[in-house]
C-alpha cells in the first residue's frame, strides 16, 4: 500500500478509531464534530465511505451486527496503527487557512463602506460564537477528543485574535460609513 492512496480524511479515521477503541461510521462522525472538526473541514460523508475502503486496504477490520440496524464497527489493525503512525513521524506541510470572510474582505475595495461592515459584524458574531464554543470546553476541563488541551488553546488565541481583527475592521468601516453619508 502506498501513503499516496491516504489522505487528511484516512488518518482522521484512523486517528480517532484509534484512540477511541473502534466505533462506527455515526460515531466518527460524532467525534469529528466534537473534536478535530472545528479546525479541520472535510465532507462528514467520507466518514462514512472512508471506513469501507480502509478496510479493503487491510488498515480497518470491521464487524457487522447480525441483527437490528446491521451496523458496521471498524477498529484499527497493526497495519492501520503503523500507517498512522508514519503519518505521525512526517513533517506536517505548509498550514492552510481558507477563510471566505478575508477572501471578500480582500476584494472590499470594490464594495460600498456598508458592506464591509456587514461582513465585518457578520464575522465577528461567528468568531465571538466559536470563541464562547471554545470557551465552554475550557470550563470543562478541556475539547473532547483525544488531546484536546493544546488544540483548544490555538483555538482560543485564534479565535480571540479574530474578534479583535473584525472588532477594528468594523470600526474603521463604521468610520467610513459615518464620513460618506455625511
Amino acid at each position: 500500500m502506498s501513503d499516496a492512496t491516504l489522505g487528511p480524511s484516512s488518518y482522521i479515521v484512523l486517528g480517532l478509531l484509534g484512540g477511541c477503541g473502534g466505533g462506527t461510521s455515526y460515531d466518527l462522525k460524532r467525534w469529528a464534530d466534537e473534536s478535530v472538526g472545528f479546525f479541520w473541514t472535510f465532507p462528514r460523508s467520507q466518514l462514512y465511505a472512508e471506513p469501507q475502503r480502509l478496510t479493503e486496504l487491510g488498515l480497518l477490520t470491521a464487524t457487522q451486527e447480525p441483527g437490528g440496524r446491521r451496523r458496521r464497527r471498524y477498529a484499527v489493525t497493526e497495519a492501520g496503527h503503523a500507517a498512522l503512525q508514519a503519518w505521525l513521524d512526517m513533517p506536517a506541510g505548509q498550514p492552510e487557512l481558507r477563510d471566505e470572510g478575508l477572501l471578500k474582505l480582500f476584494f472590499s475595495p470594490q464594495a460600498s463602506p456598508e458592506t464591509v461592515a456587514q461582513l465585518a459584524a457578520g464575522q465577528l458574531a461567528l468568531h465571538r460564537h466559536r470563541l464562547a464554543t471554545y470557551e465552554s470546553f475550557g470550563k470543562a476541563g478541556e475539547m473532547p477528543g483525544l488531546d484536546g488541551g493544546r488544540p483548544l488553546a490555538m483555538g482560543l488565541l485564534y479565535e480571540r485574535a479574530s474578534v479583535a481583527f473584525w472588532f477594528d475592521v468594523l470600526a474603521g468601516a463604521s468610520n467610513t460609513t459615518v464620513q460618506s453619508s455625511s
